[in-house]
């Protein structure tokens, strides 16, 4: 897949998330760290022949990334190991993000799936339990969010918050009312934040089907 294949991917995932609805405010995190809106020049995923069913992602040797997964192979897949003040951020998103125009710097507004896993450093006191609070009492600020619910999970033996909620479509961004399941997990001296996102028309498809698959997969590796 060329690069301006996968400059438009990233515009897509990301810039049609609440990213660009929260730019400026402070519900991220509690330390007020930011989480950037939009990297480019992100290399794809090289798309084959006969895609595998899942492809396990293991981080490399040099990186301080501690997280194991598989994901389906039709999916999209993008990282960065060096972006702001961030460890690495991967996107993932639904195979229809490459009927999407291919290019440079365009951006066209969809309600494709996606999971977007932005890893940080972890501030002091900084848990999982601290992070649910911040960005709940946020999101419950904002006229075009719908706060359904909160609780925590275990993943691979850690504590993690998650929050779902609603997000209202307006013209800039998406078509239709979408869905997000955000999870916070703090481990190893690192902030995970993975945010899945799926137009609610959509609820309980293979998109959503793909996400639990990734999610009952993940490891948290030395």
């Amino acid at each position: 897949m060329n690069k301006p294949t996968a400059t438009n991917f990233l515009h897509c995932v990301l810039a049609c998330t609440e990213m660009l609805v929260l730019a400026g405010c402070n519900v991220l995190t509690s330390t007020g760290t930011h989480i950037p809106e939009m990297p480019t020049n992100i290399p794809l995923q090289q798309a084959t022949t006969v895609a595998p069913p899942y492809i396990h992602y293991k981080p490399s040797q040099e990186s301080s990334v501690h997280l194991e997964f598989d994901y389906p192979g039709s999916w999209t897949f993008s990282e960065d190991m060096q972006y702001a003040n961030l460890v690495m951020i991967i996107a993932l998103g639904d195979p229809r993000f490459r009927t999407l125009p291919t290019f440079p710097d365009s951006y066209s507004p969809s309600d494709f799936g996606s999971v977007i896993i932005w890893i940080s450093p972890a501030k002091p006191n900084q848990t999982s339990f601290t992070e649910l609070d911040v960005v709940r009492q946020g999101y419950l600020r904002e006229p075009r969010y719908y706060v359904i619910s909160d609780y925590i999970v275990t993943i691979d033996g850690y504590d993690a918050g998650v929050l779902e909620y609603t997000i209202e479509p307006t013209a800039e961004d998406y078509p239709s009312v979408m869905f997000n399941k955000r999870i916070l997990v703090v481990v190893n001296d690192q902030l995970y934040v993975i945010l899945f996102t799926v137009a609610e028309k959509e609820r309980g498809g293979e998109f959503e089907k793909g996400f639990e698959y990734f999610l009952n997969s993940l490891k948290i590796v030395p």
